[in-house]
């Protein structure tokens, strides 16, 4: 991202809490400058990392910290997010398939799916016992996936 910080936020989690963290909410004269789009599908994307860390990254009751970052730049907004919980790559998972009727499905998959869709780039690295993934949403409409998000 070509900008300084934009914004840098940490709150403290149990595995308990997972249904009382509140979506993430980004500030307006960014909704109102993008359009909305942009920045509804990185919502979407980081309320879905969250509660996916918060059910599955942590197996104690002990208190952990996640921290966001949000950068804005030209071209895209990137959200940073950082945690404790056990290592797990989720840009390894396969794409669930989706041809299948739902009730032959199996539970589970279908939450990174969308934010592999929503967003323009995703990626992880596990460094120090913490996970890093950083989730980039490109701010331009130039091509169809930027409009629909890409994986």
């Amino acid at each position: 991202i070509d900008n300084p910080l934009f914004g840098d936020t940490a709150f403290e989690a149990r595995y308990t809490d997972y249904r009382s963290v509140g979506g993430v909410q980004f500030p307006m004269h960014i909704v109102q400058r993008q359009g909305g789009y942009p920045v509804l599908d990185l919502t979407v994307a980081v309320d879905e990392v969250l509660t996916n860390i918060l059910s599955y990254g942590y197996d104690d009751d002990r208190v952990h910290e996640i921290h966001i970052r949000l950068s804005l730049g030209r071209e895209a907004i990137e959200v940073e997010v950082v945690d404790d919980g056990r290592a797990f790559d989720p840009t390894t998972l396969a794409p669930p398939d989706l041809s299948r009727p739902m009730r032959d499905r199996p539970v589970g998959g279908l939450g990174m799916h969308f934010v592999r869709s929503l967003m323009s780039e995703v990626t992880y690295a596990r460094a120090a016992g913490r996970n890093r993934l950083v989730l980039k949403r490109r701010l331009t409409r130039g091509s169809e996936a930027d409009q629909h998000g890409s994986s």
